[in-house]
């Protein structure tokens, strides 16, 4: 689930678009990149990398593993 904070009542409210933003969770800190500036990036999309690789479409519900190559080495898109 995702959450934004409202600017002036300091609220959170669910959200399933965050527009042209990509949000990228890892082991480490979490970042945000416009999907524009990043051909091969979908918008509205959460990147993950840990344990399993992949990404999140907030709008459909989406989940999509990366796929690996023969070997074993996943096929990964910038700025990973």
């Amino acid at each position: 689930m995702v959450f934004r904070q409202d600017g002036m009542s300091k609220d959170f409210c669910y959200t399933e678009d965050i527009g042209d933003l990509c949000i990228f969770f890892s082991e480490s800190e979490a970042f945000c990149v416009k999907a524009s500036l990043y051909p091969g990036l979908k918008p509205n999309s959460i990147y993950y990398l840990g344990p399993r690789l992949g990404s999140y479409d907030l709008a459909s519900g989406t989940n999509s593993p990366f796929k690996f190559d023969h070997f074993g080495k996943p096929s990964l898109v910038v700025p990973f």
